[in-house]
């Protein structure tokens, strides 16, 4: 596992997952369809992209594709790198 992918799965496991939700997360824990991620927890996720991973996401990139999984985010992240 990348240094970023640790990281992310770690602050969603953190930051995201609600006391009493028996989720562990890892790189391919599915955020969308198991409801971790919603408009304020993506909010919070985008934040962190921003501040502590110093990848600022454009609305363009705000797709249902580029947040399926801790292996889509880092993909993105990797994109928006190279630009």
């Amino acid at each position: 596992m990348t240094e970023l992918t640790q990281k992310l799965v770690d602050f969603i496991q953190e930051n995201l997952v609600q006391d009493g939700d028996d989720i562990t997360v890892d790189e391919t824990t599915p955020l969308l369809t198991s409801g971790l991620l919603d408009s304020l927890r993506t909010a919070r996720l985008l934040n962190f992209l921003r501040k502590d991973v110093g990848v600022p996401v454009p609305a363009a990139k705000l797709e249902s594709e580029n947040f399926q999984d801790v292996t889509t985010i880092v993909a993105l992240v990797r994109e928006l790198e190279s630009v």
